[in-house]
């Protein structure tokens, strides 16, 4: 009975099953039987099987995929052809990533990888060349524009850029030198060739191949330095705006997978331009100044100014903070030698010493030359409140203190009012080398005049204000007058009625006043009164004086001395050798500055 129950343990269950009442439970309770015992080995068993068999597969695609990856590796290595690029950088994606799994693979394509990145470096170099290229174009188109000197390349120029297609290819490569852990190869690369690029572009800019030492500049001759620095003030505008601000886009793109890298990369390419611009204008501050020097400086620290913000911008990190110093340190000494030179030029009016009169008391040269460089002056004024707000001092003696507020007494307007101030003083010593006071009371009037009329037009009215125009005007008549006085009152004491018969006779004073007269008409034909309008204001002057006097002196009564037939009368009006229409015709001969003699 016991063999034939273990025998047959179907029939056993089919019985058990036939005669229960709970015939639905009984086949759950048996089918949950063979679940938990029988059912469970054999579908595990299945399942490992199957799991082990797909990772064979997968070991095998994998190693599949990679031997043809390898493969192309291999055979474009020893091909010079760039056909194969598209299909060699997705053969490097696929060895980048066989090389992060474990097993004797990974060795492989590491090995792989290792063995394309030479590839890629060449690959990468040609690239950037070709942006060279491109570089080298726009800079010397730039030099074409500088060789006048009117002409000031745009500020908003095309940037120096590789081709779409080109760009997209350089990401391409990049990228995967930095996901393979070539990062210092690849900034190698990029620094060597861009930098050379940027270096040979700023050299056709400033017209210079190689940087010039401080020594040269201190050594270089006005027409030399003026033409250097003219070049320079245009070229750093375009070597942020065009060259460096491009420079900044591609190393964006090139290094987009890794910006720390991409910053320390345009720092070492752009440094050596950079400290070169910067060591240019640090000579240029160091040399000796002088006036005709000053204005080209005034435009170097005005541009350098000016693009201080925008270059600052360009770099990262310590980069940033050592270009911001060095920007800084250079301007502060190119306005101090701004500030210096026009504390010199101020010396230099006070200073003249030639001991030659001007010849028929013209205008000065040195009135003509400071009005000049005043006016100039006046037109950088915003960049002179600057430069001179730490000299204030030297520009607050004689009439600087004198002022009504607003532009007068701004740094600038106080720095006018002073060097006017010195050209006047001067002009008043140089008055002092007239031995006739008439001719020096011209001297100072036509300089005064020329000055006030030159500032109406000027930026240097703003200034120096308008009470200092209205005060210097009131001055102009007071030198008029003192030529009236000086010149004119011993004529005009001629033909003076005396009031009794004890004075001169008519004769006498007939005689005087013609003396005087041409005289007066020899020297003053010969002085110069620059201006038509002054000159003729100057004639009603004389004449608004002299000629109701003698049309007085002509209708005073003529004593009679000799014999009834009116002889003596006839001996003193044959002394009378002007009419009236006679003066009036010599004025217009006076202050033309070409002498003349009484016909």
């Amino acid at each position: 009975m016991a063999s034939t129950s273990a025998s047959s343990p179907p029939t056993d269950i089919a019985k058990r099953m036939a005669v229960s009442k709970n015939a639905a439970d009984d086949m759950m309770r048996v089918l949950s039987i063979y679940d938990a015992g029988v059912l469970p080995t054999s579908h595990l068993a299945a399942g490992e099987a199957d799991g082990e068999a797909c990772d064979e597969r997968e070991e095998e695609e994998e190693e599949e995929a990679f031997a043809a990856a390898e493969d192309v590796i291999r055979r474009c290595n020893s091909s010079s052809s760039s056909s194969c690029m598209t299909d060699y950088l997705y053969a490097v994606d696929d060895a980048i990533a066989a090389a992060a799994l474990q097993g004797s693979l990974a060795s492989r394509a590491a090995e792989a990888v290792q063995a394309a990145m030479p590839r890629l470096e060449e690959e990468a170099r040609a690239l950037l060349c070709s942006s060279s290229s491109s570089s080298r174009r726009l800079s010397r188109s730039f030099s074409d524009e500088l060789v006048d000197d009117a002409a000031t390349p745009p500020d908003a120029s095309p940037s120096p850029r590789l081709s779409p297609r080109a760009a997209a290819s350089v990401r391409g490569v990049a990228d995967r030198m930095l996901r393979a852990g070539y990062g210092p190869e690849l900034a190698q690369v990029y620094v060597a060739v861009r930098r050379d690029a940027l270096a040979e572009a700023v050299a056709h800019l400033t017209g210079a191949a190689e940087p010039v030492a401080i020594e040269e500049v201190l050594r270089m001759e006005w027409p030399a330095l003026d033409q250097k620095m003219r070049r320079w003030n245009h070229a750093v505008r375009a070597v942020v705006r065009t060259l460096l601000a491009g420079e900044r886009q591609l190393c964006d793109e090139v290094f987009a997978s890794d910006e720390d890298l991409g910053h320390d990369c345009f720092a070492d390419v752009s440094r050596g331009c950079v400290l070169q611009l910067l060591g240019f204008a640090d000579a240029v501050a160091m040399s000796a100044r002088a006036t005709e020097k000053l204005f080209r400086t005034i435009g170097m620290y005005e541009a350098l100014a000016d693009v201080a913000p925008e270059l600052e911008a360009l770099f990262a990190g310590d980069a940033r903070d050592l270009f911001a110093a060095e920007v800084s340190a250079v301007s502060a000494r190119l306005g101090c030698t701004v500030r210096r030179t026009i504390e010199e030029f101020g010396g230099v009016i006070q200073g003249e010493s030639s001991r030659r009169p001007v010849l028929g008391g013209e205008i000065h040269p040195m009135t003509r030359y400071v009005l000049n460089y005043c006016g100039l002056l006046a037109d950088c004024r915003g960049t002179l409140d600057i430069v001179l707000a730490d000299a204030i001092g030297s520009f607050d003696g004689g009439e600087a203190a004198n002022n009504g507020g607003g532009a007068t007494s701004t740094p600038s307007g106080r720095c006018m009012r002073e060097l006017m101030t010195r050209l006047l003083r001067k002009m008043d010593e140089k008055s002092c080398l007239y031995d006739d006071a008439g001719l020096k009371n011209i001297f100072l009037m036509n300089n005064l005049y020329y000055i006030v009329q030159k500032l109406m037009d000027s930026p240097v009215r703003e200034l120096l204000g308008d009470d200092w125009i209205r005060r210097h005007r009131g001055q102009i008549r007071q030198y008029e007058t003192g030529y009236l006085r000086a010149s004119w009152i011993t004529v005009l004491s001629c033909l003076r009625d005396d009031g009794g018969s004890a004075g001169p006779t008519v004769k006498d004073k007939a005689r005087s006043f013609n003396a005087a007269f041409e005289e007066l008409y020899r020297n003053q034909t010969s002085w110069k009164v620059i201006d038509p309008q002054l000159r003729e204001e100057l004639r009603i002057a004389v004449s608004e004086r002299l000629i109701p006097a003698y049309r007085s002196f002509l209708a005073r009564p003529r004593p009679h001395t000799g014999s009834s037939s009116g002889s003596g009368r006839h001996s003193a009006s044959r002394h009378i050798k002007y009419s009236l229409e006679d003066l009036e015709d010599y004025m217009l001969d006076f202050f033309e500055g070409v002498q003349k003699f009484v016909k």
